[in-house]
C-alpha cells in the first residue's frame, strides 16, 4: 500500500468516524437539552486537543498555500523564460 493510499485510508476511516459520532448524537434518544451539556462538557474537557487541532489545520492551510504560490512563481518564470526565447 502506497504512501498516499495509507494517507486516504485513514482519511476515510477519519471520515467515517466523525459522521458516525455527528449521527449518533442527532438520533440520541435524550432531550436535546441534556444532549447539548454532554456535547459543551466534552467540549470544555477537550479544549487543548481542539486548540492543537485547529493550529495544525491552520498551519497545514498556510504550508499548502505557500507552496501554491511558490510552484506558481515558478511556472512563471518558465513561461516568461520560454517566451524570451522564442522571442530572440
Amino acid at each position: 500500500m502506497s504512501y498516499r493510499e495509507r494517507g486516504v485510508f485513514w482519511e476515510g476511516i477519519f471520515v467515517g468516524a466523525v459522521l458516525g459520532a455527528v449521527l449518533g448524537v442527532l438520533f440520541a434518544p435524550q432531550s436535546g437539552e441534556k444532549t447539548r451539556k454532554w456535547l459543551k462538557d466534552i467540549k470544555d474537557e477537550n479544549q487543548d486537543i481542539i486548540d492543537d487541532a485547529v493550529t495544525s489545520g491552520e498551519n497545514l492551510i498556510n504550508s499548502a498555500k505557500q507552496s501554491i504560490e511558490d510552484k506558481i512563481k515558478k511556472i512563471s518564470k518558465l513561461v516568461e523564460t520560454k517566451d524570451e526565447t522564442k522571442k530572440k
